[in-house]
């Protein structure tokens, strides 16, 4: 029977990234913004949809890229790709973060928290450096700057750990090692990490190496399974959609109370993604819808972007209560932990302004997402095909349609 090759996007997968990206910024929120009613354990724990990100980044890594790391040189063009997938928009985000920070340093009217210091602080000028470099996972610093972009410093260097077992593992052997890598990394975490899978620039290098492995696994499963039919599709999609929300929700109560249980989120997201890998069932039906798909499209924009805006967004309150005299910081107990949080007194008005801030947001990621993303990951594109072909062929991009997508992906369909 004759082969033949098609393009095939995830497409249910990417309406999940981006619906977790909006899950994330809504976490951000609540624990900056008071908004009593939306204290409940599945947004309190939305930490763990980074995990999701983790998994799903080697899922689709591992179906575009495995069967073409053959070389040292082909892992450079791999590497050049992600670079250019994830580089350029984390150094506009955190150039223009720097210089609002400095702009509100300069005016001296700020919280003690927004000053920029030499070596210590949240916005030091060596944790500039470390956030450049994407040296922000690695335990070198804490949490400073665009404090999200933790996860992008992990997951590049995740990607050169995965070229590297996949060079010299082959295609072959590369589940065991996955699976070895997974496990040792899953144990790592419960072992040394106090905040286990809350863990961000102390263990989240670990923590993302154990998703990622695991999403590579998972890759190799949806391989064999996916030529079998899914029968009740639909069931199974919702099915899951509960199981993984009672998961989540039962990991703990909030961020300051991470169970052990929260190291199976590589399982739980594996799963997931095996199911809706499918897209089989009605559910996927309705994560197919255009809006939808277009938020999978600008869930890193969404993702990078959203912790400086509400850190101005906070800073816009603290400086109104500073001019008014009124005293919007406040002590307010959160899941049975004190924390310090912004409190505008009508919980209807802040949830309007949650409402108008995640809307601002995708805005503005739909903005970065066709002006910084897709021009600069089109560069770099360019690039890694020159470096493979030794400069022999400058080859033509494909079309903005192909280019649409975060990973480009390949599958063998035969008899068809």
């Amino acid at each position: 029977m004759k082969m033949t090759v098609a393009s095939e996007r995830f497409e249910v997968l990417d309406s999940w990234r981006g619906i977790c990206a909006v899950m994330v910024i809504i976490y951000h929120f609540i624990y900056i913004v008071r908004l009593d009613y939306l204290h409940w354990n599945l947004l309190s724990n939305a930490y763990l949809f980074v995990d999701f990100f983790f998994v799903l980044s080697g899922f689709v890594v591992c179906h575009a890229y495995r069967d073409r790391l053959r070389s040292g040189r082909s892992v450079g063009g791999f590497l050049l790709r992600r670079i250019g997938r994830l580089w350029p928009l984390h150094i506009a985000v955190l150039f223009a973060f720097m210089l609002a920070v400095m702009a509100i340093n300069i005016s001296g009217r700020h919280p003690d928290h927004l000053m920029i210091e030499a070596g210590t602080g949240n916005y030091s000028m060596r944790a500039l450096l470390l956030n450049a470099a994407l040296l922000n996972s690695m335990g070198f610093y804490g949490v400073s700057w665009n404090g999200p972009a933790w996860s992008i410093g992990a997951e590049f260097y995740t990607y050169a750990l995965f070229a590297a077992v996949t060079l010299l593992a082959g295609a072959r052997r590369l589940v065991p090692a996955a699976l070895v890598i997974t496990l040792l990394a899953m144990g790592a975490i419960l072992i040394v990490a106090p905040t286990y899978m809350n863990s961000t620039a102390d263990y989240g290098f670990i923590r993302c190496i154990a998703g990622f492995f695991a999403g590579v696994v998972a890759y190799h499963a949806h391989q064999r399974l996916r030529h079998l039919p899914l029968p009740m599709a639909t069931l199974w999609e919702v099915g899951t959609v509960a199981l993984a929300g009672l998961f989540i929700a039962s990991v703990g109560t909030g961020p300051d109370e991470v169970k052990p249980i929260s190291v199976l989120a590589p399982v739980a997201f594996g799963a997931a993604i095996l199911v809706f890998a499918r897209e089989g069932g009605w559910v996927s039906v309705m994560l197919r819808a255009r809006p939808l798909r277009a938020l999978g499209c600008w869930s890193y924009s969404i993702y990078l972007i959203h912790m400086p805006l509400l850190i101005l967004l906070a800073y816009g309150i603290w400086l109104y209560g500073d001019v008014a005299g009124v005293a919007v910081r406040q002590d307010v107990d959160v899941l049975g932990h004190m924390k310090t949080l912004y409190d505008l007194g009508d919980p209807l008005l802040t949830g309007v302004l949650l409402a108008g801030f995640v809307g601002l947001v995708i805005a503005l990621a739909a903005f970065t997402y066709a002006r910084i993303e897709e021009p600069w990951r089109d560069r770099f594109t360019r690039i890694a095909r020159n470096y493979e072909t030794r400069g022999r062929s400058y080859a033509p991009l494909p079309s903005r349609s192909v280019m649409g997508t975060p990973i480009p992906v390949r599958i063998d369909r035969r008899g068809r």
